[in-house]
């Protein structure tokens, strides 16, 4: 018995003392855990991680998740090219740890996802060329770590996909789009029922917005762009019920998390955050993407970058059929246009 107890002591040293596999090929997915500041944070990392090219998903929320990113479509036309970082924020997806509030705030997550670069940057090799794609509240967190210090050197391109990077100018330009179109809509006798408390809501509440009604905004914009019917209908429901199960979805810790982030006092703070001023400093080549029935981020905000940003490399699209998920409801021009700029930067 005591013969034994030493053999199984030490296969448990040997194994426990391994170094950990990391897979270089066309066709890998492996999910690992980044630890900081009281969150394990998961990542996972799929496609041709042989490109020694990396696209880090920021997700929206605070406290969704880039399960909802990583779809079939994705994995066929950008992850055959390049390898695609899944990257669930503290207090996200599937990310772990306590519920540790005192760290829920913009100058951590922004340190959390430099450490996300350097993790990368270590397992897969230093000469690797990364790309931020920041959406929706990934927008804000991919502007707080493209103007700090010299963040931006870490990366070859900048994304901005549907995304926020000033929160009070977010609450205007969401305002004056839901007034303008719903006006517009009214007149042409469509949905009228539906856009009539929108349009009186919007026109009693002009300016000076506070946390109530900038929260107001977002749900009368999140309604807003099912009112088209060339937009393909997102929720987080129907993400959900896409087979959670076979795609190994932690779904309560999902729906847990959610709650926890999106309910967080910091949101609070964010509402009057903005980096309008800081993004002359600005010199990475950038990609701006935006739906023509984005109301939650109008494309007043992709302009907004476009027109302060100091690099001469930049583009803005606007897809014609899409709203606030552009990478689900216009999935071919979000690949075609992502490939192409990380084709013409890595």
């Amino acid at each position: 018995m005591k013969q034994i107890i030493t053999i199984v002591f030490l296969v448990f040293v040997l194994t426990s003392c391994q170094k950990e596999t990391i897979t270089i090929g066309t066709n890998v997915s492996e999910t690992f855990y980044l630890d900081n500041k009281g969150a394990s944070m998961r990542l996972l990392v799929e496609g041709n991680t042989a490109s020694h090219t990396f696209l880090i998903f920021v997700h929206g929320g605070p406290g969704s998740s880039s399960f909802y990113y990583n779809t079939d479509y994705i994995t066929q036309n950008i992850e055959n090219k390049y390898a695609v970082v899944y990257w669930d924020q503290r207090n996200a997806g599937a990310s772990q740890g306590n519920a540790n509030g005192d760290n829920l705030n913009l100058p951590q997550m922004t340190d959390d996802l430099k450490k996300v670069i350097q993790l990368i940057k270590s397992r897969y090799g230093q000469d690797s060329g990364v790309f931020i794609l920041g959406h929706s509240f990934g927008g804000l967190l991919t502007a707080s770590f493209m103007t700090t210090d010299d963040n931006q050197s870490m990366v070859k391109g900048w994304i901005f996909a549907d995304g926020s990077h000033n929160y009070p100018l977010n609450d205007t330009l969401t305002q004056q789009m839901l007034l303008h179109v719903g006006q517009q809509q009214i007149n042409l006798k469509r949905n009228v029922s539906s856009w009539e408390p929108i349009v009186k809501y919007c026109s009693n509440h002009t300016g000076n917005f506070t946390f109530e009604e900038s929260n107001q905004l977002y749900a009368y914009a999140t309604d807003a762009e099912t009112y088209f019917e060339k937009v393909k209908k997102i929720s987080l429901a129907t993400l959900i019920d896409d087979d959670p199960v076979k795609n190994d979805w932690p779904v309560t810790s999902i729906l847990l998390n959610l709650n926890y982030s999106s309910n967080a006092d910091f949101n609070r703070d964010l509402a009057k955050t903005a980096f309008s001023s800081r993004l002359g400093v600005v010199t990475t080549p950038t990609l701006l993407l935006c739906g023509k029935y984005d109301f939650i981020c109008p494309k007043g905000l992709d302009e907004d970058v476009f027109n302060r940003i100091k690099t001469t490399d930049k583009k803005l699209v606007i897809s014609p059929i899409s709203g606030h998920d552009i990478m689900l409801q216009d999935e071919t021009f979000f690949c075609n246009e992502v490939n192409a700029f990380i084709e013409s930067h890595k």
